[in-house]
């Protein structure tokens, strides 16, 4: 697209927000290898039913981050296997193979979920058949690893996922020409662990909207409480879900940018954080992160 035409919006940009997951650090090997196992975990020892196949699938993902109200991967999970359960008790067939939606089954029921209510909607038609708390102390645990202190263990996994991933911008946030946000659906512990990735330890924590602040996406106030923080107005928020879309759009005013291949239709996308900063020039020295072509994405 033409970046001039939105020359004069960027000029009014007083404030940089971004998300964390698959902007900051790319979690393809994290958070989805979490939604895989807890599922199978929760299915044979939760369920004590047949975990025949892995079930989950990439797609399963990609089709849950496109919805405003999936932003939180461990409810992704939860739902999931809520609802394979319930057509396993439906059916009678105690097979994850037989119960788990296809991406194309489950794109269609989470027609059935608002942008916000997720939990509740579930619950409502599905049940909560393995205690969604318990359940997402298990996805906790499997991702935190050594770095998990709620009680009761429930595996012997030691390393956590959060190993496996990598920064995807290796520029301090103090060196960016505007003041920083963050905005994400990551819980302290997580979001200290990515700060750790990034090198940005001295993150000042009153920038953070982290749930444990109250706000969740696709809510708009986590704008509100950073632009009162930093004394700004405009935010240009990198992303690259549906409710980090939302969010904005909820907020009234600023600019969306869209962050790897999730939300194609955007026209202002990129593939790279890194990319993105440089292209609308908010960075004018190096970046590095994932490789790839500068340019807006098509």
């Amino acid at each position: 697209m033409n970046h001039a035409s939105l020359t004069p919006q960027l000029e009014e940009g007083d404030l940089l927000v971004f998300d964390v997951d698959g902007v900051l650090i790319d979690t393809r090997r994290s958070y989805p290898s979490v939604i895989r196992a807890a599922i199978q975990w929760g299915w044979r020892r939760m369920l004590g039913l047949e975990a025949d196949c892995t079930g989950f699938e990439l797609e399963h993902f990609r089709v849950s981050k496109r919805h405003p109200g999936f932003n939180d991967d461990y409810d992704i999970a939860w739902v999931l296997l809520s609802v394979s359960a319930a057509r396993s008790r439906k059916s009678g067939d105690r097979r994850l193979s037989r119960s788990m939606p296809s991406p194309e089954e489950w794109e269609s029921i989470l027609k059935e979920f608002p942008a916000e209510g997720v939990v509740f909607q579930t619950m409502g038609r599905y049940g909560d058949p393995v205690g969604r708390d318990r359940f997402r102390a298990l996805c906790e645990e499997m991702y935190l690893g050594e770095h998990f202190f709620g009680s009761g263990r429930q595996t012997s996994l030691k390393r956590g996922l959060w190993h496996q991933e990598n920064p995807l911008l290796d520029v301090h946030w103090s060196e960016l020409p505007l003041p920083v946000g963050i905005y994400t659906g990551r819980f302290l512990p997580e979001l200290r662990l990515a700060l750790i990735r990034l090198g940005w330890e001295d993150f000042p924590p009153d920038r953070a909207v982290t749930p444990e602040t109250g706000i969740s996406k696709p809510s708009p106030e986590g704008f509100s409480r950073l632009c009162e923080v930093t004394g700004t107005r405009f935010p240009v928020y990198f992303g690259d879900t549906g409710s980090d879309r939302e969010s904005l759009r909820g907020f009234g005013r600023g600019i969306f940018v869209a962050v790897g291949g999730l939300l194609p239709e955007e026209t202002l996308r990129f593939e790279t954080v890194s990319e993105a900063l440089l292209n609308l020039g908010f960075l004018k020295g190096r970046v590095s992160g994932e490789s790839g072509s500068t340019g807006c994405a098509r």
